[in-house]
């Protein structure tokens, strides 16, 4: 085997999908810290679904179609830092493959060098020990073991061989997973990505499928949303978005220069048409009509005129639900850890907001790539405050000052943010050692800033450590104590009086926050 058609493109990535999600429980325990919200392979196993998704609603003759589709899948259902990673692979990928009807032998060198390279420019500071030195190994080693002589699948397990080599080694260079005893969790979901999919290049049953068939029918019903277009690019590029527009719209009607697609077109989901559209040239004009909206059952709303700033923010729990719609969040998103919102969430949410100027808070640094990635996917001015913790909204908005521009407001909630520390207890599910810190399972856990600073056997006395240790710092002079959906307000109130107590000229206040996975969020300000 010299080259991959679309057919066995496609059915190597039904592999690669079923493959990790077979897995996927594995990857989500290699989480470093012990807490019950490891999430890398849900997250990474729900991107390439979605792509999945993208590339079986369709017929497409080539591998650019397919990796095409499989990008745009995956960049819209992109969840969690290792899912974004993921999907900047895939558009590596997708680079590539421009134009090419098969991938020859040596495309796959140049494949993977470009895939690595898209993923660690998505990174701000990419570290090596991740997916990323995983990758870019896998990369090295397509280039050294090139030989045009070689069989397709015999360069492909080469080339996983050095990827599998480099995710034992991800211990030897963060010390953290040498510590916990497990290699990198993004490493492994990827690996298990390419075994899948190299178990499907070489199946002769899956050689054998048609996946022709899995192209689902729509109901007519649904085709509510009147598309017209004019768009500038390619003649290449707006021919073939020409041809997949016409199979997947309904009432299609187009006009092609050399230079200019005029299209029309009836469509189920108006976001997932408008990426398409934006990935193969320069929108000139554009407009888009519910037709649904004419309708006696749904009539037309009158267009209010857009505010000056929109706020978007992920929330999980009610308390904390509460306490944003009190101060005007426009969008609350559902999310946080073990549920990491997909970039196409976060993009709908902004296209929801009427305003000129989006700010959108991710509160979660595992939900921050993907709120950047929906922010550049949208036309929209849209801005990303980088939030770890809901709380940090919370502060940051008693900064904001709606007679600055978006930069200044962004640079002074920053700072707002900056000098405040978070606490968090969970519970242990495995015993492992982290920071030094022997953890026991069931054990719960003090984490302060991102760090394991203390475990003991009973909440009470973690959460009691892990203030005594936040306060130190002795420029703190405010505490505030969000109680989780598992906890007693009496017992929150306990902990609150016994640090008033020892720290007199500390204020301390107690908040209903009904977060689950962490028993309690600390702030210290």
């Amino acid at each position: 085997m010299k080259s991959i058609d679309a057919t066995k493109l496609q059915q190597m990535i039904i592999g690669a999908y079923e493959y990790l999600n077979e897995n996927k429980d594995h990857v989500n325990e290699l989480n470093v810290f012990p807490v019950p919200d490891g999430d890398t392979g849900t997250n990474m196993t729900m991107t390439i679904k979605s792509g999945l998704d993208k590339v079986n609603a369709s017929n497409l003759s080539s591998v650019d179609e397919v990796a095409k589709a499989l990008s745009q899948g995956t960049l819209m259902g992109a969840r969690g830092n290792s899912g974004v990673i993921l999907s900047q692979l895939v558009r590596g990928l997708s680079k590539t493959v421009k134009g090419k009807s098969t991938i020859e032998l040596a495309d796959v060198k140049d494949i993977f060098n470009q895939a690595a390279k898209t993923a660690y420019k998505a990174v701000m500071q990419p570290k090596e020990g991740t997916i990323l030195t995983v990758a870019n190994k896998m990369s090295e080693k397509a280039e050294e073991a090139y030989d045009d002589s070689k069989e397709m699948d015999e360069y492909l397990v080469e080339i996983l061989a050095a990827g599998q080599q480099a995710l034992e080694n991800t211990p030897n260079q963060l010390p953290v997973l040498k510590e916990a005893g497990v290699v990198d969790s993004g490493g492994q979901g990827l690996i298990y990505l390419l075994r899948g999919s190299l178990n499907a290049l070489n199946s002769d049953i899956a050689r054998d499928i048609d996946l022709s068939t899995k192209v689902e029918e729509v109901d007519d019903e649904k085709f509510i949303y009147r598309i017209e277009f004019e768009l500038a690019g390619k003649k290449s590029d707006l021919e073939k978005l020409d041809n997949n527009l016409k199979r997947i719209s309904k009432d299609y009607k187009s006009t092609l220069g050399d230079e200019t697609l005029e299209a029309s077109l009836l469509t189920d989901s108006y976001q997932n048409t408008v990426q398409m559209i934006l990935l193969d040239g320069v929108i000139l004009k554009i407009s888009l009509e519910n037709l649904k909206a004419n309708a006696k059952e749904c009539p037309s709303k009158e267009v209010k005129a857009a505010k000056k700033y929109g706020f978007i923010a992920v929330s999980r729990g009610d308390g904390y639900d509460s306490i944003m719609e009190s101060m005007n969040i426009d969008k609350i998103i559902a999310g946080g850890q073990t549920m990491n919102p997909s970039t196409e969430d976060i993009y709908k949410a902004i296209e929801e907001v009427n305003a000129e100027n989006i700010i959108i808070f991710p509160n979660n640094k595992n939900i921050i790539l993907s709120s950047k990635q929906a922010a550049e996917v949208s036309e929209k001015n849209a801005f990303v405050l980088e939030t770890n913790a809901i709380p940090q909204v919370f502060t940051a908005l008693l900064e904001f000052d709606e007679s600055l521009d978006p930069q200044s407001n962004i640079r002074n909630m920053e700072e707002a943010i900056s000098d405040m520390h978070v606490g968090e207890v969970s519970i242990s599910i495995r015993d492992t050692s982290v920071n030094n810190i022997e953890i026991k399972k069931d054990n719960y856990i003090g984490i302060l800033d991102g760090q394991i600073t203390t475990s003991k056997e009973s909440i009470e006395k973690t959460s009691e450590e892990l203030i005594n240790k936040a306060l130190e710092d002795s420029e703190i002079s405010l505490v505030t104590i969000y109680y989780g959906q598992d906890i007693e307000k009496r017992k929150a109130k306990e902990i609150a009086k016994k640090i008033s107590k020892k720290h007199k000229d500390i204020d301390v206040e107690v908040v209903y926050g009904g977060q689950p996975v962490y028993y309690y969020t600390i702030t210290f300000e």
